[in-house]
């Protein structure tokens, strides 16, 4: 075991999640000399992290460590599938992907949560989603954390739901019901030649922060944070970024019926990258 496994084993047994969060996202982004670069190399270490994808590979240049767990990829790396409707937003591993039935999305076997809950319970919302299409991508620490477009469309609204900060990773996922309309999420609406595509970004123990291309890093508040942005003419082209986590998380996308279909690889456990098909 390496020392920054041990460390995060350590402290998440001991510290509750929304304080062993709020520690982690002040104490990554601090500079800290030689023991910042003594943590980025044990972390790619500790999860295998492949230097011949990154955009800058001198370690040094990196004052904190979010500065390099928010890395930029070579991108000739990660093609845009041309020959898709939509391409995946980012790196990570299919958790559940499919249709959307009776107002359900498939969080695990035997476990399923729900549509209304998920985009912050307005019925005019999850009406667009009705028998629509999901795809749910987790991110482990050792995936590309930046977050782009899957399709051309225009920004219209964004939903800041603020909630637990529970881990996303497997055994969560498998035994926790609700687990994703339990955790803290930014909801994105975007205007798409297929209708209105909605990006969930889902918060979890050490994830530092969200943070979006048109606001900068998301402000945990109390209480539903709805802003609109139809007026602003914000658009970005397939592949474009539009955000990232700081630390691992999940991004599930939802699109309205007769909005394509998920492609058939995407499958429980399948590891996808950013560009690949998800709508065809």
């Amino acid at each position: 075991m390496t020392f920054t496994s041990f460390l995060l084993k350590t402290v998440e047994t001991l510290t509750p999640f929304t304080t062993l969060t709020s520690l982690s996202a002040k104490l990554t982004d601090v500079p800290m000399g030689k023991f910042t670069q003594f943590l980025i190399k044990n972390f790619i270490k500790t999860f295998n992290i492949n230097l011949d994808e990154v955009a800058d590979t001198d370690i040094t240049s990196y004052k904190t460590f979010n500065d390099f767990f928010i890395r930029k990829l070579k991108p000739e790396l990660r093609p845009i599938d041309k020959g898709c409707i939509a391409v995946c937003p980012t790196d990570g591993t299919i958790g559940q992907a499919g249709t959307i039935k009776a107002g359900r999305l498939i969080q695990a076997k035997g476990l399923d949560y729900s549509l209304k809950a998920l985009i912050g319970g307005s019925d005019q919302d999850t009406k667009i989603y009705e028998n629509g299409k999901f795809a749910c991508i987790y991110l482990s620490p050792a995936n590309y954390h930046r977050i782009h477009m899957p399709i051309d469309g225009k920004l219209i609204k964004t939903i800041h739901i603020p909630g637990k900060l529970f881990p996303v990773g497997k055994k969560n996922i498998s035994n926790m019901p609700d687990l994703y309309t339990a955790n803290e999420r930014l909801v994105c609406f975007f205007e798409t030649s297929l209708g209105i595509l909605c990006v969930v970004m889902v918060g979890a123990a050490l994830v530092g922060s969200i943070h979006t291309s048109w606001s900068g890093t998301i402000d945990r508040k109390v209480g539903l944070d709805i802003r609109n942005y139809e007026s602003d003419d914000i658009r970005y082209s397939r592949g474009d970024e539009i955000g990232y986590f700081k630390y691992g998380s999940t991004v599930i996308t939802l699109w309205p019926e007769n909005g394509g279909n998920v492609a058939k690889d995407l499958q429980e456990n399948f590891p996808v990258k950013m560009g690949r098909s998800m709508i065809v």
